[in-house]
């Protein structure tokens, strides 16, 4: 504020304050003058007529030297105010100036300092990125080290796995290469053995039974030899390849198959080379106690063929000492197996007694008929012509033990009839000649005999049976249907007379040669 308003001030005060007191004089007057006396009332009423007005004026004075000074006052006021606002402006102009000045150095001091403090925390903040950089490369470089260990143990273990893999795939082809090889070996085998039969070395009942074995023989050898390549362990294959190599005379190639054979196993071989040692057939050299030894191992294997051969040997003493016992002991043996060969031998030996030397007949119960029956029927049932022989012989003539028999006998002669027998059918026309066991028929009686002759196997003068061991003469009505049949087929041209002599056995003759061209 400047010292003109600073005085104006004080004048404003100093009349406010003469005013203040001339009311305060003039009120303490107006008082003494009421409490000295009301008595005077009227003559003071002019006086108090004047004071008022000269209150009234001073007031009046007072309000307006009040209002002139309130308003030299606020001008003086306005004044200061406004003085006080330029000093003021003034002093904040300097102010700002000196403290823009101030300011800016500062600024200046707090720029270094920041620029200072922000290029130590740059280096510090740069030493620390580049530490974490480091750790950070460091640990980069570590995890990229552990990543790598990883994808080589990874790359490491799909190359085992892919290997792996390889690998199985491999065997796995090669053992599904072997199973289908091993497949197709069993499966030759098999047809080996299904076609050419298990190996025997059994003898065979018939020749046709001969001629079919080695039908099948010749059928069964692709296979056979396909499997003996691919099977070496197994036996069936080396014995019917040695069978096949016997059977077209190639004994040296036939012994070392039959020798692989019994090596794998299979004992009919031992059967067969003990027959090679035997009947001496080259390579072999003949040698009866190895042969022996051959059909004893067979034998004790179980082998019915071995069991029966070795029998025999024992009835013919070769290669050991000569003991019917034994040779009854064996085949017995080998018939209880089934072996047709062997059950055939007992029981000719039960009939006969044949092959025991007489010195133990006795002792052994032979002949024994009786113990022949059972033989020979399950012989004959089996489709053995030469049972059923035997059994019509049998229970023709009869035995000791076994009684004679026309129905028995009857009931053979038909069987071995109808398998078309030339001399079963004969059999069968005597019967119906003679009424042996069914009625006579002298027609049916001709038609067996010439039937029979008509497959050239039988002559006129056999092929009538016997009875009680002779034949007897013709029954005369079987002859004259004969030589009735003999003129239809035109072989017989003289008298039909029922008398059977030259000329009917010479048309007879004729007869069985025509069937024969």
């Amino acid at each position: 504020m400047s010292g003109a308003a600073i005085a104006q001030d004080e004048t404003a005060a100093e009349r406010a304050a003469a005013v203040e007191d001339a009311l305060a004089a003039f009120e303490a007057l107006a008082a003494g003058n009421t409490t000295e006396g009301v008595a005077q009332t009227d003559a003071e009423e002019d006086s108090a007529v004047a004071v008022e007005e000269a209150l009234s004026a001073f007031a009046a004075l007072a309000a307006e030297t009040a209002a002139r000074a309130e308003e030299e006052a606020a001008e003086a006021r306005q004044e200061a105010v406004s003085q006080a606002q330029d000093a003021f402006a003034a002093l904040a102009a300097e102010t700002a100036a000196r403290a823009e000045e101030e300011s800016a150095a500062e600024r200046d001091a707090a720029v270094g300092a920041a620029q200072d403090a922000f290029a130590a925390l740059a280096a510090e903040s740069a030493a620390r990125a580049e530490e974490e950089a480091a750790q950070e490369r460091a640990s980069a470089v570590e995890a990229a080290q552990s990543a790598f260990a990883a994808m080589a143990a990874e790359a490491e273990a799909a190359a085992s796995r892919e290997a792996a893999i390889a690998d199985a795939q491999a065997a796995f082809e090669a053992l599904a290469a072997e199973s289908a090889a091993r497949a197709e070996a069993q499966l030759a085998l098999e047809t080996c053995i299904s076609v050419a039969g298990e190996p025997s070395a059994e003898n065979f009942p018939t020749e046709e039974a001969q001629a079919a074995a080695l039908n099948a023989l010749r059928e069964a050898m692709p296979a056979c030899r396909a499997a003996a390549e691919a099977l070496p362990e197994e036996g069936a294959p080396f014995f019917h390849l040695a069978t096949a190599a016997q059977a077209s005379g190639r004994h040296r190639r036939a012994v070392p198959l039959y020798e692989q054979a019994a090596e794998n196993g299979v004992i009919a071989a031992l059967t067969r080379l003990g027959d090679y040692h035997n009947f001496g057939l080259r390579p072999v050299r003949e040698d009866a106690a190895q042969a022996v030894e051959y059909y004893r191992s067979a034998a004790e294997a179980g082998d019915p063929a071995g069991t029966a051969t070795l029998a025999f040997m024992y009835r013919l003493g070769r290669g050991v000492d000569q003991s019917g016992a034994e040779y009854l002991r064996l085949m017995e043996e080998a018939a209880a197996s089934g072996y047709p060969f062997a059950q055939q031998n007992l029981a000719e030996t039960y009939l006969s007694g044949e092959g025991v030397p007489r010195d133990e007949l006795e002792t052994l119960g032979l002949p024994n008929a009786r113990a022949a029956v059972p033989l020979l029927v399950s012989l004959a049932n089996e489709g053995s012509v030469e049972a059923v022989q035997s059994l019509i012989e049998l229970y023709s003539d009869g035995a000791e033990g076994v009684a004679p028999s026309d129905f028995l006998r009857g009931g053979w002669v038909e069987t071995l009839a109808e398998t078309g027998d030339p001399v079963g059918i004969a059999e069968r026309g005597f019967l119906y000649e003679q009424g042996i066991g069914r009625a006579a028929n002298p027609e049916l009686a001709a038609a067996d005999y010439v039937a029979a002759l008509e497959t050239g196997e039988v002559d006129i003068d056999t092929m009538r049976g016997t009875i009680d061991g002779q034949t007897p003469p013709w029954d005369r009505d079987t002859a004259i249907a004969f030589q009735t049949i003999l003129a239809e087929r035109g072989v017989y041209t003289m008298r039909i007379d029922g008398d059977v002599g030259p000329g009917t056995r010479r048309a007879a003759d004729a007869l069985a040669e025509a069937a024969e061209e």
